[in-house]
Parts: C-alpha cells; sequence; structure tokens
C-alpha cells in the first residue's frame, strides 16, 4: 500500500482515537477500545478496525477462545508503509493532511451555529531559533504533554479535540 493511500486510512477521526488508543496501551481487544471510546458505536468500531486490519496498520496478536466465540486482540504494526517512503509520497501526505484539515474548518465553519471562541478554535504561528537538540526536547515534552492528555476518559465536560501540529521547512 502506497503511503499516501495509508494516510487516507488513518486520516479518519475515530481511527485516529483507535490508533491512538493502541499506541498507549500496547495491544488492545475491541472490547478494551470500546471502554476508552464509549461515544463510539460497536458497529462503527468494528467497521473502522477492519478497514486498519486490512490496511496493514494493525495486526491480530492473540487470540482467545471465550464462550466459543474468538477474542482477538490487536496491536500497531512495526512498519505499515513496508518502505522508506520517498520525499514525493511524503509531499502527498502532507498535502492530504493539510486538505483534510482544511475541510473540517469549511464544514465547521459552515455552520452557522459554529463558535470559533467557545470551541477554542486556535491558530498560531511562531518562528523558533533553536539547534536541532532543544528542538527535540520541545517535541519530546509536547509529546510527553499529549500522551498524558490522550489518556483521558471520556466524562462530564470533556470532548473529542483535535491538535495538529506542523514543523514545517525553513523558508529559504
Amino acid at each position: 500500500m502506497e503511503i499516501s493511500q495509508l494516510s487516507e486510512i488513518v486520516m479518519n477521526p475515530v481511527r485516529q482515537r483507535i490508533i491512538q488508543f493502541l499506541i498507549t496501551s500496547g495491544k488492545g481487544t475491541p472490547a478494551d477500545i470500546l471502554q476508552k471510546l464509549p461515544d463510539v458505536p460497536p458497529a462503527s468500531l468494528y467497521r473502522h478496525m477492519k478497514k486498519l486490519l486490512s490496511a496493514g496498520c494493525i495486526e491480530v496478536v492473540e487470540e482467545k477462545k471465550i464462550r466459543g466465540t474468538i477474542e482477538k486482540t490487536y496491536a500497531l504494526c512495526k512498519d505499515p508503509v513496508g518502505q522508506n517512503p520517498t520525499n514525493q509520497e511524503l509531499g502527498k501526505v502532507f498535502y492530504q493532511l493539510l486538505l483534510s484539515m482544511q475541510g473540517t474548518f469549511l464544514h465547521y465553519f459552515a455552520d452557522e451555529q459554529a463558535d470559533p471562541q467557545k470551541d477554542m478554535l486556535l491558530l498560531q504561528t511562531a518562528t523558533l531559533l533553536m539547534s536541532d537538540e532543544e528542538f527535540m526536547k520541545l517535541l519530546t515534552d509536547i509529546g510527553a504533554l499529549l500522551a498524558q492528555a490522550a489518556s483521558n476518559e471520556l466524562g462530564a465536560g470533556r470532548k473529542v479535540r483535535r491538535l495538529s501540529f506542523i514543523s514545517s521547512p525553513n523558508e529559504k
């Protein structure tokens, strides 16, 4: 599968949450995932997991027979692309990501009830002067904060939020 096809599959918000669960938990059954994603209907979860499995993003790592049925445990595949992507392929992935984000915002702003201030929409750009080591430390710190927030359970006052970071190339 090409990396651009793979990126289309993982751009779905529910699939992103399934992948995020598997990143933080290492592995899990559909029942485990449903427990962490109670707002996702079971039929929808199974449909999304089937797409991720068919695309080679996740794999079955364990099967147990429980009361006459087979319970499967899933984990992320080590290398879903199977090769080193070219710069051209990576460029397509970034382009698809940006188009997906654009579509999300167009859909959001088409709603007359949209309230960017209440929904805490944010668009911010900063130019940083950092060594590679300093930048890696910043990314590690941000990653730790995101991992902490990603482990939150759905509950009172919590909503699904999407946060995207893009490190763009230096303009020459």
